[in-house]
C-alpha cells in the first residue's frame, strides 16, 4: 500500500472496531480493550513475561506499612443502562477516566456517581504457597446492603468475587510470604455517570486493586492509645453510618488526635454523646470476665466482617458474648479492651482517654485479645489445624496452569496491556511520524490481519498481537492531543447550537474546563484552560476512597447588551476555603478561584443563554487527587471548573414545588460537614429523594438530627417560612449550608421592611405559615405551593403579589442587570 491508503485503511480498521457492538463487547471481556469517550489516551505496554517467572515482587517484606505500594493490575467493570454490570476484565494498575461531572466527584455517591462505596479485604499466602481470601461473600452481600442504600447498581455477589479472584491472580507475585503480611484488596463501587441536579447516576463502575500491606497502625502489635471524641460524632440515625460509605470518614478529628499522641479515635452516638460506637476505622470490643461486650449495629455502626468473625470464635471458646447499647462509662470498669477490622486484624488497645482521664487495660500473651488473635490468623492464613466450618471461611484462590513463555494467550490469568482508542480516530497526515515508514506500514497491515482473524478465532488474541498496536494509538493520542492545547474565543454574537427555550437542570459540557493543581507544599500552580473531557484519577484517590472533596456552584448571566455577569464570586470563593479547612484540603486563594471562573466563564460565553432564557451553571470542584490507602488526607489536589448551560432546576419550572417532609432519613448531624459544601452530605439523601419523587413530591424538608422537630434544609437548597411581615429561617449551626442566594434574599428582604430572622424553627411553624419558599444557586428563589408531614397536607401562598415573587424579581434583576446594582454583587467579564 501507498502511505496514504495504509493509513486510511488502518483508521477504518479502528473505526470498525469502535463501533462494532460485537467486536466492542469481545475485546472488552477477552482483551481488556477499552473506548473512552471520544479520545485517544498513551497506551501503557509493559513487559509480561519476565513478571510470569517471579514468585515474589522486589519489596522489602520485613518493612511493609500500610502505604500504596502499585501492584501489577486491576479489575473494572460497568453497568449498563438496566443496572447489569459487563463482564469485567483486568488492565494494567494505571489512572482512570472519569467525567468531571461524574457523581462520584460531585456528590460522593461512591459505593462514586454522586456517591461511592468501599470494602476492603485481604489475600494470604499460606506456608504451603496457597492463596487464601477470607470470607469474600460477606464483602459482597455487605456492598449490595450499601448500594441499596445509597441508590446504587451493584454487582452480584459471583461477579464480586470472581473480579477479586482475578485481581489476587493477576498480582501473585504481591502476596507476602507467609507470617509477613497480605494483599490488601479494595473493591470500589462508585458513580461513573455524568450529571448536573442532585439525581442517582446512570452508570456505575466496580473497581478492585491491591496493594501488599502489614499493620495498619504505626505501632505495630503494641498495643493502641485511644482518645474519645465528645464534639463530632461518625455518624448519626438515619444517615449512613452503617454502610461502608465513603462519607463515613472524620479526617479532622483523627488528625487532631495522632497530633497529641494517640493511635486513633473512639466516637461516641450522635444523639446523647453517652455511647460508645466505633474507632474511625475499626469496631471496639470490651472485656471483663467471660464476658466481651460491643457496641450493636443498629443503623449507626458497621456490621465489620472481623468483628463477625471474632464474635464467632469467642462463642466457638466459651465466652459470652453482648452485642448492646455501651455507655461510655463501661470503660472504667473494662479489664481488656481491643478492636477489630479487616485493616487493623485484631488490635489489643493499651490505654483510652475520656475528659482528661486515662484509663489503661491489660495487654500481652495469655489474655482474651492475643487469644482471639491466633485463631483468627491461623484460620485465615492456614496455620495450624482447622476444622470443617473454618475451611468453609476461606476462599482458595486457584491458579492456572503454567504455559510457555513465547505462547502467552489472554486466556491465561496474565491480561493484556490496557489500550485505550478514541472513537472516531481524526484522519490526520501527523498520525504516523516515523523514518522507517515503509517497515511501519508492512507491520500495521499485519497486525490488522492478524486482529481481524483474532475476532473469529475464540480466545486466541496474543499479547504481543495486542502490544504491536501501542505504538500507533501512542501517535493517535498524541496527534489529538494538539487539539487540546488553546481555547479558541468565538464572536461576541456568536451562540452554540441549542434550544434556548427548552432549557433544563441536564448536563451539557461547554467547551472548556479549567484545571489547576496543588503542589506538595500547599501551594496552587497557575491553572490553564483545557477542552472538557474525561480527567484522569488514580483507582486509590482520597476523593474516590474517603469522599475528600469540596464543591460550589454558581452562574453566569448575559445582559441584554450582551455583557455577561456573574453573582458574588468571591463568596464561593470564601465558602471554599472554610469548606476545605474543614475537610483537611488547601484551597486555591480568593484571587485565584474568582479569576478561574471569569476564565472559564469566558472561554465558553457561547453558551451563555440570552437574556432571558437561562444561565450558565459554572461548577467549581475541590478534590483529593492524590493516592492514598489508609484513613488520612490526599498528598495532592485537584482544583476544577466545568460549566454546563441551564434553565430551570425542577421539572415544575417556575410552579410552586411540593414538599414532604423526610421523618426517616435525616441530612446532616452536629459535628458533622452539613455546614459545608461537602461531595458527602449528598449521596445518603439519594434514597429519601427517591422514594418521595415516586410518590409525586418535588423534593424532601429535612429535620434536625437529634430531636427531629425543627427544620434544617431540603435536598439541596435552604428554605423560609413568611408569617406576615417576618420572614423565618433556620440558622446556620453547622448542620445547614449558608447559602449565597440565601444570604442575599436575606438582605433584600431587609431593605424591603421585612423582619428577618434566623433561628431553630419548629415544624409546628411551617404548618402555621404564609407562605414558604426555598432559595439556592440551582433553583434560584422556588415557591413552595404545599408541604406534607405526618399524613397532613397545608398548603401556602403563592403568584404574583407574594412575598416570595417581589424577592425573586429584585434578586433576578441584580443577576441579569435589569435592576441597577447598588451592593456591588455583580462582576462585569470582560
Amino acid at each position: 500500500f501507498g502511505e496514504q491508503q495504509a493509513h486510511t485503511t488502518f483508521v477504518m480498521a479502528l473505526r470498525c472496531l469502535s463501533q462494532s457492538s460485537t467486536a466492542f463487547s469481545y475485546l472488552s471481556k477477552i482483551c481488556g480493550f477499552r473506548m473512552h469517550g471520544t479520545k485517544a489516551a498513551v497506551s501503557v505496554v509493559e513487559e509480561h513475561v519476565s513478571e510470569m517467572d517471579e514468585e515474589y515482587a522486589d519489596v522489602d517484606w520485613d518493612n511493609l506499612g500500610f502505604s500504596l505500594v502499585r501492584t501489577d493490575y486491576m479489575f473494572a467493570t460497568r453497568s449498563s443502562g438496566e443496572g447489569n454490570f459487563e463482564q469485567g476484565c483486568l488492565s494494567r494498575y494505571g489512572n482512570i477516566e472519569l467525567n468531571p461531572a461524574a457523581g462520584i466527584l460531585n456528590y460522593g455517591q461512591a459505593k462514586a456517581s454522586k456517591h461511592g462505596l468501599i470494602e476492603g479485604m485481604k489475600a494470604y499466602r499460606g506456608e504451603n504457597g496457597r492463596v487464601l481470601l477470607f470470607r469474600p461473600e460477606l464483602n459482597a452481600m455487605r456492598m449490595k446492603k450499601g448500594a441499596e442504600r445509597m441508590c446504587m447498581h451493584s454487582p452480584s455477589v459471583q461477579q464480586f468475587i470472581e473480579g477479586v479472584k482475578q485481581t489476587v491472580l493477576a498480582n501473585r507475585r504481591w502476596v507476602p510470604p507467609p507470617g509477613k503480611g497480605s494483599l490488601y484488596l479494595r473493591p470500589l463501587l462508585f458513580g461513573s455517570g455524568a450529571s448536573l441536579g442532585l439525581s442517582a447516576a446512570s452508570e456505575f463502575t466496580f473497581l478492585v486493586f491491591g496493594s501488599p500491606v502489614q499493620n495498619y497502625f504505626k505501632e505495630g502489635t503494641s498495643a493502641l492509645d485511644l482518645y474519645v471524641e465528645e464534639v463530632i460524632p461518625r455518624a448519626y440515625i438515619g444517615g449512613s453510618g452503617g454502610v461502608k460509605a465513603i462519607s463515613n470518614y472524620v479526617l479532622e478529628v483523627m488528625r487532631r488526635a495522632k497530633a497529641r499522641g494517640f493511635s486513633d479515635v473512639l466516637y461516641l452516638d450522635a444523639e446523647t454523646k453517652k455511647n460508645i460506637e466505633e474507632v474511625s476505622a475499626s469496631n471496639i470490643f470490651l472485656v471483663k470476665g467471660n464476658t466481651i461486650v460491643t457496641p450493636a449495629t443498629t443503623g449507626t455502626i458497621l456490621g465489620g466482617i472481623t468483628r463477625k468473625s471474632v464474635i464467632e470464635i469467642a462463642i466457638d471458646l466459651g465466652y459470652k458474648v453482648e452485642e448492646r447499647v455501651v455507655p461510655v462509662e463501661e470503660l472504667k470498669e473494662a479489664e481488656e479492651v481491643f478492636c477489630t477490622g479487616t485493616a487493623t486484624g485484631v488490635a489489643s488497645v493499651g490505654s483510652i482517654t475520656y475528659q482528661n482521664t486515662r484509663t489503661e487495660y491489660k495487654v500481652g500473651d495469655g489474655l482474651v485479645t492475643q487469644q482471639l488473635r491466633s485463631i483468627l490468623v491461623g484460620i485465615q492464613t492456614d496455620v495450624g489445624k482447622t476444622n470443617d466450618v473454618e475451611r468453609t471461611q476461606r476462599t482458595e484462590v486457584v491458579y492456572p496452569t503454567k504455559t510457555s513463555a513465547s505462547d502467552v494467550a489472554i486466556t491465561s490469568q496474565v491480561p493484556p496491556p490496557l489500550l485505550i482508542f478514541g472513537a472516531p480516530i481524526k484522519e490526520t497526515n501527523h498520525l504516523f511520524t516515523t523514518k522507517d515508514k515503509g517497515s511501519v506500514i508492512v507491520k500495521m497491515n499485519k497486525t490488522i490481519s492478524s486482529l481481524r482473524k483474532s475476532l473469529v478465532l475464540p480466545l486466541h488474541v496474543h499479547i504481543r498481537t495486542l502490544q504491536s498496536f501501542s505504538k500507533y494509538n501512542a501517535q493517535a493520542a498524541s496527534a489529538l492531543q494538539e487539539e487540546r492545547k488553546k481555547p479558541t474565543y468565538q464572536d461576541d454574537n456568536e451562540y452554540a447550537d441549542m434550544d434556548w427555550d427548552n432549557l433544563g437542570f441536564g448536563l451539557t459540557p461547554a467547551d472548556y474546563m479549567y484545571v489547576m493543581k496543588c503542589s506538595k507544599d500547599g501551594e496552587f500552580t497557575k491553572g490553564e484552560l483545557s477542552r472538557f473531557g474525561n480527567i484522569q484519577l488514580s483507582p486509590s484517590a482520597g476523593v474516590l476512597n474517603y469522599g475528600q472533596a469540596i464543591y460550589e456552584g454558581t452562574k453566569v448571566y448575559r445582559k441584554e447588551n450582551g455583557k455577561l455577569l456573574l453573582f458574588r464570586p468571591d463568596h464561593n470563593a470564601v465558602r471554599m476555603q472554610l469548606g476545605a479547612e474543614r475537610m483537611l484540603m488547601p484551597s486555591p486563594s480568593v484571587d485565584q478561584f474568582v479569576d478561574a471562573v471569569k476564565q472559564t466563564a469566558f472561554a465558553n460565553k457561547r453558551w451563555v443563554p440570552p437574556s432571558g432564557k437561562g444561565s450558565l451553571y459554572i461548577r467549581p470542584l475541590l478534590m483529593g487527587s492524590g493516592p492514598v490507602l489508609g484513613l488520612a488526607p490526599a498528598p495532592e489536589y485537584t482544583f476544577i471548573i466545568y460549566a454546563s448551560p441551564v434553565g430551570n432546576y425542577f421539572k415544575e419550572g417556575t410552579a410552586a414545588l411540593n414538599l414532604y417532609v423526610e421523618e426517616e432519613y435525616v441530612r446532616a448531624a452536629p459535628g458533622g460537614a452539613g455546614g459545608v459544601k461537602s461531595i458527602t452530605n449528598y449521596a445518603p439523601v439519594l434514597k429519601a429523594l427517591s422514594r418521595a419523587k415516586s410518590r409525586g413530591f418535588s423534593d424532601i424538608l429535612y429535620l434536625d438530627a437529634v430531636k427531629k422537630k425543627y427544620l434544617e434544609e431540603a435536598s439541596s437548597c435552604n428554605v423560609f417560612v413568611v408569617k406576615g411581615r417576618t420572614i423565618s429561617t433556620p440558622a446556620t449551626n453547622g448542620t445547614i449550608l449558608e447559602g449565597i442566594t440565601r444570604k442575599s434574599v436575606m438582605e433584600i428582604a431587609s431593605d424591603q421592611g421585612y423582619k428577618v430572622v434566623e433561628k431553630a424553627v419548629h415544624v409546628d411553624e411551617v404548618m402555621d405559615a404564609d407562605e414558604v419558599f426555598c432559595t439556592g444557586t440551582a433553583v434560584g428563589v422556588a415557591p413552595v405551593g404545599t408541604i406534607t408531614y405526618q399524613d397532613k397536607r397545608i398548603r401556602y401562598e403563592t403568584g404574583d403579589e407574594s412575598v416570595c415573587q417581589k424577592l425573586r424579581s429584585v434578586l433576578v434583576g441584580i443577576q441579569t442587570g435589569t435592576i441597577e446594582d447598588t451592593k456591588g454583587w455583580v462582576t462585569c467579564i470582560n
